[in-house]
C-alpha cells in the first residue's frame, strides 16, 4: 500500500539535508587530509510526520496516577543496587505549544555504565533530576498517558534523540524537552442494516519501520459504545489504517466450550475403561477367562471421536455424550454459511484497499466511519501425516493469506491455527473466500537419559493459541520440550476458498533440507583457531515467513573445518558463525584485531569476525539465502578476519562549533546494498559534543550524510536513500581501515 501522496513528491517536507548549502568533507585517513566540493543542497521546506508507534492507548477507563509532590522525584524506581557516580542531569518538561509544566511525566534516563536504568516523576513545576550518575553516554525520554512518548534532543515523536555525554563529576541543567498532545482517532460502527454495533473492537494500526521492513504496529485498541462510538488516543502523528473485528454472536467462543467438553468427556472415558479393567481384569470379549475376571464385554471404538476404546457402562455413556456434542458441533458448522469478516476503513475486507489515515501531532480525526459486512464462509479440511508414520503430539497448522501484495502482515489478523487430532485430522472454521496457504512445522529433539546415558528423539511443536476456526481432539501442543533441536519437519499447500466448503487437504510433514560448506580464515596478526571443532556456524531467518520453533541449534565444525546444517525448512536466511578468540604476538603490527586484551607471556588476544559467507557466488551477510523445497545447499564459503572498519569524526556547524541535532546516515553507493537489515547501512546519532562513531561496515565504497528528523528505520528505504544519493558525500573504506571524517555544515545549515 502507498503512504502518504505527498511524501516522496515532496521529499524535502520529510527532512532537511545538513549539506544545505555545501558541505566541508575533511577525510583524514592515516594522518592524511583531504577536501573535496560538496555538491548544492536543493534547499529546505517544511517537515513531515510519521513515525513508529507508540504502546497500545485507548482503552477506557484505565491509565496510570502519580503522587503528587513538590520536589521532583529522583533515585531508581527498581530493586536492583544503581549504579552510583558524582554527575547529574536536571531540566523541565513542558507541554508543547504552550510551555505549561508537565507535572506527573514520567522521565526515564539510560546509557552506558548504568545499570538499571532510573526513572523519576516531575513535580508540579514539571522538574525533573537525576543524581549520583557516573560518567557515560545517556539518552532521556518522558512520556505521560494521552501524550506523545518524546526523546531529548528528537524534532517529533518516534525520532531519535540526542545522546547527552557526561563527564565524571559534571553537572548538566537545562536539559529540557517538550511532550506533545497525542492524536486521537474517532467514529462511528454500524452493522449491515446501519444500526449502531456495540462491543466491536476497534483497532489502531501504525505503519513504522522494524528492521528495514516497513511493518504494521497496533497502538490503539477500543470498544464500541451502545452508539457505536469508539475514541483512541494518545497517538504520534503517522499514517494508520483502521479495521473493526467484529465478534460473530459468541459462536466461536461456544464451540470452542464444546470442544473442551468433548475432550473432558474423552479423557473422563478413558480414565473409567482403565480403572474398570483394573478391577475386573482384561478379558476378552465374551464371558472372560479364569485369570481375566469377568470381561468387558469387549472394546468399541466410538465413531467421530478416532481411536478411543473403552468397554461398556459408565465409560460408554461418557463417550456416548461426547459424540452427541460433536455432532452438534457438525451441525452448527455446516448451518453458519455466514459470518462477519474483519473489515477496513472506510468500509473494505481487503488491507490491500484500505485508505491511510495521516495523523498531525496532536490532530483529533472524527468521522472515521464504516460498516460490518456479513460475508460467505467455508470450512476447510484435511490432514496431517509424516513420513515415519508417527504424528508429533499436538502439532501446529497455521492458516495464512496469500497474495498482499507487499502488504505488511496485519497483526492478530488473517493467520489462523489449528490442532491435529489424535487421527491426524484438523479443521479451519468460517473462513473467508481468498487464496490461502497451510502450513504445518514440528521439531525433533534428542533427549538424553542422564540416568541410562542413553540418547532417544521425541517431536514436539511450536505452541500457539489455539484458534476459534481450529478444531482437533489432540493433546495440547508445547513450545518445544526437553532436548535439542537436531531436525525440523515441515508441510505447506495452498488453497483456494470461494464460500464453499474444502476437504481432502493433505499435508505430509518431511525433513527439512541440509546447508553444507566449511570456514577459511584470513588474517593479518592473528593466528588461525588450531582446533576449529570450536568454531559454530548457525542460521537464522530473514523476515518471518517460518513460526517460532527456538530455532535451528548451531552445530560445530569438525577438525578440517567443515560444517553440515541439517532439517531446515524452506526460506530466506542468513549464514553466521563465530570462532574462538585468537592469539598473536605482542606489538604486531596490522588493520587491527577487533576489542582485544593483553594476554599473557608476550600475547595479546583478539577476535575474529566473520567477513563473508558465500553460497553460490553470493554472500548471505548482505543478500538472503533461499532455501528451495528439497533441494540441499552445498559449497558454502564462511571466512573469517581480524580486521575491523571504523569511521569517526565531529559534526561542526557553520561556525566551527560542534552540533548534535542530526542523524548521520552512512550508505553503499551500490544499489544493489539496498536491502532491509543491511549490515552496510549505518545511522547514528552524533553525542552533545558532536562526535560520532559508526563501526563494523565492511570495507567498500559509500555514501555520508546528515540530515533531521528522519524517520525511524527510514534510511533501509530505496526510495528514501535515492533521494539522499545526489547531495550525499563519497568515502571508502579498506579492511582494517580507521578514518576520521569530520562534517561541517556550510551556509544556511540549521
Amino acid at each position: 500500500m502507498a503512504r502518504n501522496g505527498n511524501y516522496r513528491g515532496a521529499f524535502y517536507s520529510a527532512l532537511v539535508l545538513a549539506l544545505v548549502a555545501g558541505l566541508d568533507l575533511g577525510a583524514q585517513s592515516q594522518g592524511q587530509t583531504s577536501t573535496q566540493t560538496p555538491p548544492r543542497s536543493l534547499g529546505q521546506q517544511g517537515q513531515r510526520g510519521g513515525t513508529q508507534g507508540q504502546p497500545t492507548q485507548g482503552q477506557r477507563g484505565t491509565g496510570t496516577q502519580s503522587t503528587q509532590s513538590t520536589q521532583p522525584t529522583t533515585g531508581n524506581q527498581t530493586t536492583q543496587q544503581a549504579t552510583v557516580g558524582t554527575g547529574s542531569i536536571a531540566g523541565t518538561i513542558t507541554l508543547a505549544g504552550s510551555g505549561t509544566p508537565m507535572r506527573r511525566a514520567r522521565v526515564t534516563i539510560s546509557g552506558t555504565g548504568l545499570r538499571p536504568s532510573r526513572s523519576v516523576t516531575t513535580n508540579e513545576q514539571g522538574q525533573y533530576s537525576f543524581p549520583s550518575l557516573p560518567a557515560g553516554r545517556f539518552t532521556l525520554s518522558a512520556s505521560k498517558p494521552g501524550y506523545c512518548d518524546m526523546t531529548y534532543g528528537a524534532k517529533n515523536p518516534g525520532r531519535q534523540g540526542t545522546p547527552i555525554q557526561l563527564a565524571d563529576g559534571q553537572k548538566i541543567d537545562k536539559i529540557d524537552f517538550s511532550l506533545p498532545k497525542g492524536g486521537v482517532i474517532t467514529g462511528v460502527v454500524v452493522d449491515e442494516n446501519g444500526e449502531a454495533s456495540p462491543g466491536t473492537q476497534v483497532r489502531l494500526l501504525h505503519f513504522v519501520m522494524r528492521t528495514g521492513d516497513k511493518t504494521l504496529q497496533q497502538t490503539g485498541t477500543d470498544l464500541t459504545d451502545d452508539r457505536g462510538m469508539y475514541r483512541i488516543y494518545g497517538q504520534q502523528p503517522g499514517d494508520y489504517i483502521v479495521s473493526a473485528v467484529p465478534r460473530n454472536a459468541g459462536l466461536g467462543d461456544l464451540r470452542q466450550t464444546m470442544m473442551a467438553e468433548v475432550e473432558s468427556l474423552i479423557q473422563q472415558a478413558q480414565a473409567e475403561a482403565a480403572l474398570s479393567g483394573a478391577n475386573q481384569g482384561t478379558g476378552g470379549g465374551g464371558g472372560g477367562g479364569r485369570g481375566g475376571g469377568r470381561g468387558g464385554g469387549g472394546a468399541q471404538a466410538i465413531p467421530g471421536l478416532g481411536n478411543v476404546f473403552v468397554g461398556g457402562g459408565r465409560g460408554q455413556a461418557l463417550l456416548d455424550q461426547a459424540n452427541a456434542l460433536q455432532q452438534q458441533i457438525a451441525q452448527q458448522d455446516q448451518q453458519q454459511a455466514v459470518a462477519y469478516a474483519p473489515v477496513y476503513y472506510p468500509g473494505t475486507m481487503a488491507a490491500t484497499a484500505a485508505q491511510t489515515i495521516t495523523l498531525a501531532t496532536g490532530e483529533e480525526r472524527g468521522g472515521v466511519d464504516f460498516q460490518l459486512q456479513l460475508v460467505p464462509t467455508a470450512r476447510i479440511d484435511g490432514s496431517i501425516t509424516s513420513s515415519s508414520g508417527t504424528l508429533p503430539p499436538g502439532t501446529q497448522i497455521e492458516l495464512v493469506p496469500a497474495g498482499q501484495s507487499g502488504m505488511p502482515p496485519i497483526p492478530g489478523v488473517g493467520t489462523t491455527m489449528a490442532r491435529a487430532g489424535r487421527d491426524g485430522t484438523f479443521a479451519f472454521t468460517s473462513v473467508t473466500p481468498g487464496q490461502y496457504t497451510i502450513s504445518a512445522r514440528a521439531a525433533i529433539r534428542q533427549t538424553q537419559d542422564t540416568t541410562t546415558q542413553t540418547t532417544t528423539t521425541t517431536t514436539t511443536t511450536a505452541a500457539a493459541p489455539q484458534a476459534a476456526g481450529g478444531f482437533g481432539a489432540g493433546g495440547r501442543g508445547g513450545r518445544g520440550g526437553p532436548g535439542t533441536v537436531s531436525q525440523i519437519l515441515w508441510a505447506s499447500a495452498d488453497v483456494t476458498v470461494n464460500g464453499q466448503n474444502v476437504a481432502n487437504v493433505v499435508l505430509n510433514l518431511q525433513p527439512g533440507m541440509t546447508i553444507s560448506g566449511r570456514v577459511a580464515f584470513d588474517g593479518s596478526t592473528l593466528t588461525p583457531p588450531s582446533d576449529l571443532t570450536r568454531v559454530r556456524v548457525n542460521i537464522s531467518a530473514r523476515g518471518q515467513q517460518t513460526p517460532d520453533l527456538g530455532g535451528i541449534p548451531p552445530v560445530q565444525c569438525d577438525s578440517s573445518g567443515r560444517f553440515s546444517l541439517t532439517g531446515v525448512p524452506p526460506g530466506q536466511y542468513m549464514l553466521s558463525a563465530s570462532a574462538p578468540t585468537g592469539t598473536t604476538t605482542a606489538g604486531g603490527g596490522g588493520g587491527g584485531a577487533g576489542r582485544a586484551s593483553t594476554g599473557v607471556g608476550g600475547q595479546s588476544a583478539g577476535n575474529w569476525m566473520l567477513k563473508s559467507a558465500i553460497v553460490a557466488g553470493r554472500d548471505s551477510l548482505d543478500y538472503p539465502l533461499e532455501v528451495q523445497p528439497n533441494t540441499d545447499v552445498t559449497g558454502a564459503l564462511l571466512t573469517f578476519t581480524d580486521k575491523t572498519q571504523q569511521l569517526s569524526g565531529t559534526l561542526l556547524d557553520a561556525t566551527g562549533r560542534p552540533t548534535s541535532d542530526y542523524t548521520i546516515i552512512a550508505f553503499p553507493s551500490d544499489k544493489s546494498y539496498w536491502l532491509p537489515q543491511s549490515r552496510r547501512i549505518q545511522s547514528v546519532r552524533p553525542n552533545t559534543d558532536g562526535t560520532y562513531s559508526v563501526r563494523g561496515l565492511p570495507a567498500g565504497d559509500y555514501r555520508l550524510i546528515a540530515v533531521t528528523d528522519v524517520d525511524t528505520g527510514e534510511w533501509y528505504d530505496p526510495s528514501f536513500l535515492e533521494q539522499l544519493l545526489p547531495v550525499s558525500m563519497p568515502f571508502s573504506l579498506t579492511d582494517g581501515q580507521t578514518k576520521t571524517q569530520d562534517l561541517r555544515l556550510a551556509g544556511g545549515g540549521q
